[in-house]
């Protein structure tokens, strides 16, 4: 999770700025597999900042494929060999260059009618309103204006030059996601757990160690509740489990799914409290099996380990209420296998999506002290990649009718199992009447043997009151009954739920 920084942030921040080609993508990893990056080399074509007699750089970004073991971390930059770029790079902590402020400091140049054009990576031409009433830059801009702006710019942020280590980069394919329901699955591979397929919960734990102390109420109590949020999302089987404190750290492959803050090994660039700009937090996969699952139509390999990892010098943003809430949210939205709902290369634009835009998981922070709450495109997302047996969640357009009005009942779906549907309302005189019945108190299925999957705001039923209808309190119930068994028996439900209404003449 990121905030939002600027071209000026962009130089400030970058000793490296460079223009040229992708020459070779080489994924590495040490002996053991525990931690794998992947170096990109750019053949330079000209340097603006810190890159003067060289002809080529190394970018090493976290994650990468080595020898059928495979690990990713969230908004990492996608590159493509041959492809042209402009690049605004910084050195971890560890001093291996990397794209600065991850996906931000990427645009790859593309020509169209003769001009080049810089596209950054997962932005739009539409302004991203951020914190402090800041708009963002357009996303697609001349290649020679964003030059001129960049050269102007680090005559006033000049640097020393950056130690250059080489280190050569598997960039991501392809992202898998979802239909347009507000969030797309992990990028590269879909991944899931299995474990809440067979009831067990997800362990995270909590690393105290350099936690942010200007959290208002505490860092921890946010972390809890962000587990605590995404269990309690209905439709879904997944319960996120606070397993305790732990000291492990880092992003590595330690049989530890562990939240560390401060970014202790170094991994990652520094966020700037200066301009209160950079990377919050990223969460990596530490391990993962080539066991698979196909669920809701999407083929899912296996989540062994996830890391998150808060960065140090992020008191600015964390010292507001409700924000270290919504970051370490976002990135347990990551661990259950959601990527971003919009913002990043992998995802849509989010001026073009407004529930991909509200969503906690969208790139950018909203910093607005929503906390670690679940919106309706995570909510879709984590019950489309962990639906139970059976779920129903039905809807009606108002709560109050009066003549003349239109009611239309709608109801979003999800399971696995099979399942006859009854759909029916409750009467003020008393009684009922079902969808399918000739007849008041007679209770039929609108479909039976039906089977279930993910299906949002299917209608069920539309009606336009005359005035002749009875005044008082209706309730409109839609009912999951295992095939065959009698809905008469709470027992045999595989869900059940209502949305009630008045109607006034």
């Amino acid at each position: 999770m990121v905030t939002y920084m600027d071209t000026e942030a962009l130089v400030r921040l970058s000793p490296v700025i460079v223009r040229g080609q992708v020459e070779s993508i080489v994924s590495r990893s040490d002996a053991a597999h525990t931690e794998i990056h992947t170096d990109v080399t750019i053949r330079l074509l000209e340097s603006l900042k810190g890159g003067a007699g060289r002809d080529r750089i190394v970018l090493q970004l976290p994650g990468g494929s080595v020898d059928g073991y495979q690990s990713f971390v969230f908004g990492s930059p996608g590159f493509r060999k041959g492809e042209r770029v402009l690049v605004f790079a910084q050195p971890t902590k560890r001093g291996a260059l990397t794209v600065t402020g991850l996906f931000q400091g990427k645009f790859r140049i593309e020509s169209e009618g003769g001009v080049d054009f810089a596209q950054q990576e997962g932005a739009g031409d539409a302004g991203l309103v951020l914190r402090r009433g800041q708009k963002r830059e357009a996303g697609r801009r001349p290649l020679a204006d964003l030059l001129d702006q960049v050269r102007d710019l680090v005559k006033r942020h000049p640097t020393l030059e950056a130690a250059l280590t080489p280190p050569a980069a598997t960039g991501p394919v392809d992202a898998v996601s979802s239909a347009d329901l507000g969030f797309t699955l992990h990028p590269i591979i879909a991944l899931r757990w299995f474990e809440p397929d067979s009831g067990i919960p997800v362990t995270m734990m909590f690393n105290p160690a350099n936690a942010p102390a200007v959290v208002p109420g505490g860092a921890r109590p946010q972390f809890e509740a962000a587990t605590q949020n995404w269990t309690n999302v209905t439709g879904s089987t997944i319960v996120m489990h606070d397993g305790g404190d732990t000291t492990a750290a880092c992003w590595r492959a330690d049989g530890v799914n562990a939240v560390s803050h401060g970014d202790p090994c170094g991994q990652f660039p520094d966020f700037d409290p200066v301009t209160c700009s950079g990377v919050l937090a990223v969460t990596g996969v530490a391990n993962f099996s080539l066991e698979s699952k196909v669920v809701n139509g999407a083929s899912f390999l296996r989540f062994r380990e996830e890391d998150i990892v808060i960065n140090g010098g992020t008191d600015c943003f964390f010292a507001d209420p409700g924000n270290y809430g919504e970051v370490v949210g976002h990135e347990m939205g990551h661990v259950t296998g959601l990527g971003h709902s919009c913002g990043d290369p992998f995802s849509p634009d989010c001026a073009t999506d407004p529930v991909a835009d509200a969503a906690l998981m969208n790139a950018f922070a909203h910093g607005d002290g929503r906390g670690p709450t679940p919106q309706k495109g995570d909510i879709n997302g984590v019950r489309f990649i962990y639906p139970p047996a059976g779920f129903v969640d039905a809807q009606l357009n108002g709560s109050a009718f009066t003549t003349g009005q239109t009611s239309s009942l709608t109801a979003d779906f999800n399971g696995t199992a099979k399942a006859d549907l009854y759909v029916f309302v409750t009467l003020p005189g008393g009684g009922f009447f079902a969808l399918g019945a000739g007849a008041p108190n007679v209770l039929v299925p609108v479909a039976s043997n039906l089977q279930l999957g993910f299906a949002l705001e299917v209608p069920l039923s539309t009606h336009t009151f005359t005035g002749s209808e009875a005044a008082g309190a209706y309730t409109w119930y839609a009912l999951l009954v295992r095939p065959g068994l009698n809905p008469a028996q709470s027992a045999n439900w595989l869900s059940i739920d209502s949305a009630p209404f008045t109607f006034t003449p």
